[in-house]
Parts: C-alpha cells; structure tokens; sequence
C-alpha cells in the first residue's frame, strides 16, 4: 500500500514529536514482562499472542503484534521471550528481547524479584511505499534495511498476596534514528515505567483487581493509565480504564478449553487525533500450562495472577 506525502509528514511529525514511545498496549496486564523483565516466568508459563491497530482507519496508522513467553525455571528464578513488531507508515521494526527473573523470599507470600532483559530491534524505512509526485527527489532516495540496535533493560517488583508494586527500564540504550528527509530527527530514548495493583475480593466470585501504569520518557508528555479490573467465577475477567488526555479502553475476556484465554480491548481516542480515527483496537489468545510443583514459585494469591485458574490480569 502506498502512502502519500502529506500523510507520511503528519505520522513522521508524530513519530518524532512524542520521541518514538514504545509499543503501547491497551490490556498492558497482559503482557507486563514486555517492560519489566522481574515478571517473566514467576508463575505458570504461558504462551500469548496479541495484535492491536491504534488509530483504525487512518493510513499508515501504528499496527502492532507481541509474542509473549514466560516459563518458570525454578522456585526462584524465571524466564521470558519477547517479540514485539510494530508497523508505522513505510517504518517497520522488529524487536526480540530474553528475559531472566530471581526472586528473593521474606516468607511464603512476600517476595522481592529483579529481572534482566536483553537483545536487538532491527528497524525498516522503505520510501518506495511512498505516493511521490517527484520519482527522483533525493530526499527520499536511501532507505533504512535492518539497522540494529542492541536492548538491554532492567526491572524490580514487589509482592505480597493482595498487592504489588514494580518499576522497570525495558532498554537503557538511545537510539537515533535519522531521516534522509530534510529536518527530520527521531530519537527512541530511555523509557522509565511504574506500576502497582491491588487485589481483594467482593464477593464469592468476584475478584476486583485496580492497578496504575505510568510511563516516563524524556521530551515526551507522562503517560498513565488507571485500569479498573475485574474477574467473574474464575472464568470471566472485565474491566475499564482511563488513559491520560488520550483514550478510555473497554476490556473483555473468557476462559475457555480449561487451558485458553481470549480477549478484545476497544480504545476510543480522546486526543487530538480522535477526530480522525477515534478508535484502537487489541485481540489476544493466551495459553497457560502449569509448572511442575516443585518448579512453581508459592505465591497463593499474587495481586496479578490467579493461583488456581488461569485467568490472570
């Protein structure tokens, strides 16, 4: 498909004015180990695919998709995959992080947990997808193919059996990435992220599960979600939340096949851009399979994951 010029100036305005943020989730419960390696692994292994278009209907639009894999090693430590692609406009960039967890015991049910993320991004910039008036314009005559930046990132979390708290660099390394294009300048820098959740119980079958997501990046607005969760007879979770002068999200799942988890978010957008294209949307399907017993770190009622089902958010 191609793009044309006026349309890759307004979404390179916007790669550049916000200093190339993250992929951003919707449902980021989901796939917290994506920005805080110190969640990779820490309970049952699982197995998560999402895909998300931000800005539906609007032309070369972010469209992006994670591969998510936690695996627990032993009582103390965990592992994790990532592989985070993400499409904007004629850019494409690729992204596949390791991860590694230890946590450290006060007792049964209160642990502290770093975690250690490292690998590549590899990113795409092919002007030929461009709708150009001028074939021979310079400007757009060298594409970018498989520049790669090395990620390295660390992350904490706190957790005691209704309540956790963590923080986390997904990627200490700047990296730069310069346009052929007169002027044009991104930069993705450092990204510093905060969360916590609370879990208690309302009824029987009810769980009520808030939590906060913040995220700093420097030269760009601070970012932070207010998520109001819930999960019904251990086989339904949903929910709302509130993202910043940005969007309020919708979120819907279901356990099914004891070992599966589907689920929607709806995103409408309350910024500048709503006018335009005033909805996002994110699917995923998520596989969970027990760890052995003596593999399994105890945490009976961690304040993100359910011990006894495989509902988890």
């Amino acid at each position: 498909m191609n793009f044309n010029y006026i349309t890759f100036l307004f979404i390179f305005t916007i790669f550049s004015a916000t200093a190339q943020q993250n992929v951003q989730f919707s449902d980021y419960k989901l796939n917290i180990s994506s920005f805080n390696p110190a969640f990779a692994g820490f309970y049952d292994g699982s197995i998560l695919l999402i895909h998300r278009t931000q800005f539906a209907g609007f032309s070369g639009a972010p469209e992006s998709k994670n591969l998510n894999v936690n695996i627990p090693l032993s009582m103390n430590m965990g592992m994790g995959l990532n592989v985070m692609s993400e499409k904007l406009g004629v850019t494409e960039e690729l992204t596949i992080t390791g991860d590694y967890s230890y946590t450290l015991f006060f007792d049964d049910l209160t642990m502290f947990t770093f975690g250690l993320k490292g690998g590549f991004s590899s990113l795409n910039v092919d002007y030929s997808r461009l709708d150009l008036q001028d074939d021979g314009d310079l400007n757009f005559a060298n594409n970018t193919t498989n520049k790669i930046v090395p990620q390295i990132g660390i992350g904490f979390m706190f957790n005691t059996s209704n309540w956790f708290i963590g923080i986390s660099t997904p990627n200490f390394i700047k990296e730069s990435f310069n346009s052929t294009i007169e002027g044009f300048t991104a930069t993705a820098q450092p990204h510093l992220y905060f969360t916590t959740g609370y879990k208690t119980q309302l009824s029987d079958e009810l769980l009520f599960k808030p939590s906060i997501l913040a995220k700093y990046v420097n030269a760009a607005p601070l970012a932070i979600d207010f998520a109001l969760n819930f999960e019904l007879m251990e086989k339904f979770r949903f929910g709302t939340s509130y993202r910043w002068d940005s969007a309020v999200t919708a979120i819907v799942g279901v356990n099914f096949l004891k070992d599966f988890q589907a689920g929607y978010a709806y995103d409408h957008n309350l910024n500048s851009l709503g006018k335009f294209a005033p909805s996002s949307h994110q699917f995923y399907l998520k596989y969970t399979f027990k760890a052995n017993e003596k593999l399994r770190r105890e945490c009976g009622s961690c304040s993100f994951t359910n011990s006894t089902k495989n509902i988890g958010f």
